[in-house]
């Protein structure tokens, strides 16, 4: 389940219209990163914000963050 700031009413309800997905638990692959500039998500979100596939389990971007 994501964190809970991520799930809220509006990725709910593009849970329950398909738009979104979940992955189960066991899918999940936890890695323990170092905390390098280079590995940071500034660096990486530009090259994964195009991906479908990757954005099908994510929330959508909001101007908060």
């Amino acid at each position: 389940m994501p964190p809970a700031k991520m799930l809220n009413k509006d990725f709910l309800k593009l849970l329950l219209t398909e738009d979104k997905s979940l992955l189960k638990l066991d899918q999940v692959k936890y890695v323990n990163m170092p905390r390098y500039d280079e590995l940071s998500v500034r660096k990486f979100w530009p090259m994964l914000r195009e991906d479908d596939t990757f954005m099908k389990y994510m929330p959508n971007p909001t101007t908060e963050n």
